[in-house]
């Protein structure tokens, strides 16, 4: 489910045109010499709200509901990745917000970007990527495993 900043409160079907309206209104708002999407990128933060402590739409980009993690769990009570316990396969995000800006290229070692798709067949390319930060673990050890999120 998705609650963005234009009103929009609706089920997935068509993700990829949800998050290009994402895009678009933050190319329409940039001050800047913007020409193109491909100077801008998906800002993600992992909020520990549950999709009922939503209210209102964000003032900008959309919140996202319904994301799953696979290889990993995510533990609310500390806002963090955490190994998956051997019983479960996958874990249930919290609130995601996702917004649009410019590209940032200083990316630090406990940064992962953790690929999103449409649904758990994981064909195709991501539809974006998470912003997953822990501290003092390197990302290479959620790449190595093959960490990846579905919509569905």
């Amino acid at each position: 489910r998705i609650r963005g900043s234009s009103g929009i409160n609706a089920e997935y079907g068509d993700p990829e045109a949800l998050l290009g309206t994402v895009l678009h209104e933050a190319v329409q708002s940039f001050d800047g010499g913007a020409q193109n999407f491909e100077e801008f990128t998906f800002q993600t933060e992992i909020t520990n709200r549950d999709k009922d402590h939503i209210r209102e739409a964000p003032h900008e980009g959309m919140f996202l509901y319904g994301i799953y993690l696979y290889g990993a769990s995510w533990e609310r009570t500390i806002n963090e990745m955490q190994d998956v316990s051997p019983k479960n396969r996958f874990s249930q995000l919290p609130v995601v917000h996702v917004t649009a800006g410019f590209s940032q290229s200083d990316r630090t070692h406990c940064l992962y970007r953790c690929p999103v798709y449409n649904d758990r067949s994981m064909d195709g390319p991501p539809l974006f990527f998470l912003d997953i930060f822990n501290e003092n673990v390197h990302y290479f050890k959620w790449s190595l495993r093959g960490l990846c999120c579905s919509l569905r």
